[in-house]
């Protein structure tokens, strides 16, 4: 699969997409700034300046992403059908946006806490109607946004004193509408969407009116919230200029903290995959409208790791559909919009190397809502092929640190693809999966991680937001160190802050891999635990030395969740898949150290936890007598070493 792109005219803006499930609350932890030790692409030179806020006049609209010149060229590139993409991408906004026109009204209907589902069915409608009336001209859609944008202003509030993030969307829908349809809106529609901002936004942030702060906290919810408040800001602030001034500088200043925990210093995402997709999205969101309608983002852009993160996220897809979705994340690929921005902003055109394969899916895509902003972007590129990258090993340190790795990108059963986590369970949305694995071979999914449960299934049962020791977070199946490919100690849950660290890289001699300290996580039972993690020619290797304290045995559990069925017979355990392929798993130990083959259910006694169809677990126990160590060599190789 090769793919080429070429830059045509380039515009000072930036924007995004993706995916996540429902969203809960996260942990609040500091922003860390790890020294860059280094990397095939620094962060690109940046000229900081202030945004002009005296661009942002009545008789400058639209002016937040596109201005009616942006939409006029892409009508007319569309016409010309000179850019497939493009067309593509219209096409699927105009089919939606049609839909929605005579659609029943929006109503104010919580699910559980949340109003998120209707302020997110709000934003697709409005958006996708604005951008088709501004590129067709057919009233339709013009006046099908404004009796959205009037009926969701005419609500009693946006919840925010239960869940701020559907304030964030909902502004963000509303925002935009009104500025991209500004010159022609009723007097009396700009009015109410101005009063609703003001009340439903602005003043539950400003007066601390939320079920958290998400000023203070380093994860998604600050990016969201932020970007919203920040689109509406600009679009409404010559009518409201001190408190919309306000919001925009508290924005940008809480979210210096929040950049730098979330993607310093290489650029990966500590809630992981779909987090990535939808956090990202806000923050691309806010760059771009910052960037677009006052001329800077402050120099957000240039936060140490964030020119990283597209390359984090294209490493972070398997070879069978499946992403590596530690934390509250699903396990299938799904569309990364924010790609776009990435490669366009930071000129690496490799990170459309799946993207390209997805159009077709995006008008499906979880985070769908935001796709006319992706026309923008798709408008300034000619799109050939596009080169896989040059490298195969991405390793990324900070609150999550994670190794990824592909064997040759060719994404087919002739490439590997190895990712390993350490981390802590106490990070924002994160497990006790600190040492886990998974691992793409020969086209199957043999390491596996259970992922997400929604959140509405838990929630009436457990509290699931105490990310502390002992909480109930940890009792759900999903969630504890289990029921993931990593080890367990003397039948106890790891210690919640204890990180495991990555110490190595492996990459020479045929062998690609990385070594993993998963001591602290497991400290009240062992003196250490060091795993090793390496693909070799056909095989994985997964090497632990463990050595147990003088005060008492390590009893061992070797745990590795699949989509594979494992038999245990003649001396090892076969793994088939659902195709009938088959990998084999065997061990090697240090003298005096045995380890048992063993199989473990993944259907919980708990009635609130997910069945978890579909989903195996394998391994060994081997007991490490007090002040012992051992050293326990694990193969998963397609030759049966039976034979």
């Amino acid at each position: 699969m090769k793919r080429n792109i070429i830059l045509t005219t380039l515009f000072s803006v930036c924007f995004i997409f993706s995916g996540c499930a429902d969203e809960g609350y996260p942990v609040f932890y500091p922003g860390t700034s790890v020294k860059d030790e280094g990397g095939d692409n620094p962060e690109p030179p940046t000229t900081v300046t202030s945004p002009d806020y005296s661009r942002l006049t009545a008789d400058n609209h639209p002016r937040v992403i596109f201005t009616d010149t942006d939409f006029e060229r892409i009508a007319a590139d569309v016409a010309a059908g000179t850019n497939a993409a493009l067309t593509q991408i219209h096409t699927a906004i105009i089919n939606k946006a049609t839909g929605y026109v005579g659609a029943a009204d929006l109503e104010r209907v919580l699910s559980g806490k949340r109003l998120l589902s209707v302020s997110r069915n709000a934003e697709e409608r409005i958006l996708f109607c604005a951008y088709a009336y501004k590129t067709t001209g057919e009233a339709r859609y013009l006046e099908q946004a404004e009796h959205d944008i009037q009926t969701v202003c005419r609500f009693s509030d946006w919840n925010a004193r239960q869940h701020f993030l559907d304030v964030g969307e909902m502004a963000a829908g509303v925002a935009l509408g009104y500025d991209w349809l500004y010159n022609d809106l009723s007097s009396e529609t700009k009015e109410l969407a101005r009063t609703a901002l003001n009340d439903f936004a602005f003043t539950p942030a400003n007066e601390g009116v939320w079920n958290l702060n998400f000023y203070d906290a380093v994860s998604n919810w600050n990016q969201v919230c932020n970007g919203g408040l920040v689109c509406a800001a600009l679009a409404v602030y010559e009518d409201n200029q001190s408190v919309a001034k306000g919001i925009i500088e508290k924005a940008l200043e809480s979210n210096v903290p929040a950049m730098e925990g979330m993607y310093s210093p290489d650029g990966n995402y500590p809630e992981g995959y779909s987090y990535w997709c939808y956090g990202t999205l806000y923050e691309a969101l806010m760059l771009t409208a910052m960037e677009t309608a006052t001329g800077s983002d402050n120099g957000l852009s240039s936060t140490e790791g964030f020119s990283e993160t597209g390359k984090y996220m294209l490493f972070m897809e398997g070879t069978t559909s499946s992403c590596f979705n530690y934390s509250d994340c699903g396990p299938s690929s799904i569309p990364c919009l924010a790609q776009w921005y990435f490669a366009w902003k930071f000129n690496d055109l490799s990170l459309l190397y799946m993207e390209l394969d997805r159009l077709s899916s995006y008008e499906r895509c979880s985070e769908s809502r935001l796709l006319p902003l992706i026309i923008w972007y798709a408008s300034n590129l000619t799109l050939g092929d596009v080169s896989a990258p040059s490298e195969n090993i991405f390793r990324g340190e900070g609150l999550t640190p994670v190794v990824l790795i592909h064997d040759n990108w060719a994404m087919d059963d002739t490439d590997k693809f190895l990712g390993i986590k350490g981390g802590k369970a106490n990070t924002s949305h994160s497990h006790m999966d600190a040492g886990s694995f998974v691992y793409d071979a020969f086209g199957v999914r043999w390491s596996a991680d259970l992922g997400l449960q929604s959140y509405g299934t838990l929630e009436p049962y457990i509290n699931l937001w105490d990310m502390n020791d002992g909480s109930q977070r940890w009792t759900a199946f999903r969630y504890n160190n289990f029921n993931h490919s990593t080890l367990t100690v003397n039948d106890t849950y790891h210690r919640v802050a204890g990180e495991g660290v990555i110490t190595g890289i492996i990459n020479s001699n045929g062998q690609k891999g990385a070594t993993i300290d998963i001591t602290a996580p497991l400290s009240n039972e062992v003196a250490s635990a060091v795993r090793t993690i390496y693909i070799e020619g056909d095989d994985l290797i997964v090497e632990d030395r463990i050595t147990a304290l003088s005060s008492k045995d390590a009893n061992v559990r070797w745990t590795m969740v699949s989509r594979a069925t494992p038999t245990i017979a003649l001396g090892r355990i076969q793994l088939q898949s659902a195709t009938g392929k088959r990998l084999y798993l065997s061990t090697s130990s240090s003298t005096g150290h045995r380890p048992a083959f063993q199989t473990w259910s993944t259907q919980s006694s708990n009635s609130w936890d997910a069945s978890n169809s579909g989903y195996y677990e394998c391994g060994y126990t081997v007991t490490v007598t007090a002040g012992d160590t051992a050293t326990i060599r694990v193969k998963l190789s397609p030759d049966d070493p039976a034979l």
